[in-house]
């Protein structure tokens, strides 16, 4: 921790003061950007590959389940129409609220609300919050599949067999 927290101060430092005596990072540069946008992935990626190669069994993806076997869009399909139909609604779900919390977002960030029709800095602007907002729910999509799981059989039985069930009752 305290070697972190040493790392953590120096670059602090670096960023607060670094200014007055380089001029790299304050000033536009593309190679620049892109090395700071691609060093954190390539790290992390060669973290994994590293820890692959030790294990003897190559990359895998984390687990979610118990089993080994994490939630995935074949245990929605095992559902049928009624699982794809939960999973089309979860997404709905999903992108009806992306966008007010977007408008939201930036709202308290610039004090007024998105032009989205006249203005395409603020269009811009709410579609990146929104690509931000997506990629952070690709940390969640066991959660989504699991509500689509869950929502397969109220699906099932109001939505795709509702006509037989009101045939039946006569």
């Amino acid at each position: 921790s305290s070697p972190s927290s040493a790392l953590t101060l120096a670059v602090a430092y670096a960023v607060k003061y670094g200014e007055l005596g380089l001029d790299i990072p304050f000033n536009p540069n593309p190679a620049i950007g892109v090395g700071m946008v691609l060093s954190i992935p390539a790290l992390t990626a060669a973290n994994f590959w590293n820890k692959s190669q030790e294990d003897g069994e190559g990359f895998t993806f984390p687990s979610f389940g118990g089993d080994g076997e994490g939630l995935s869009m074949t245990d929605v399909k095992k559902y049928g129409v009624a699982g794809t139909v939960a999973y089309v609604i979860t997404e709905l779900a999903f992108w009806a609220v992306a966008f007010p919390v977007a408008s939201t977002a930036l709202y308290q960030s610039t004090g007024h609300w998105p032009d989205v029709i006249n203005d395409t800095a603020d269009r811009t602007t709410v579609l990146g919050f929104i690509f931000a907002g997506a990629n952070i729910a690709r940390l969640a999509v066991p959660l989504r599949l699991g509500a689509a799981l869950a929502l397969a059989p109220w699906v099932d039985e109001n939505i795709i067999n509702r006509g037989e069930k009101t045939e039946d009752s006569k």
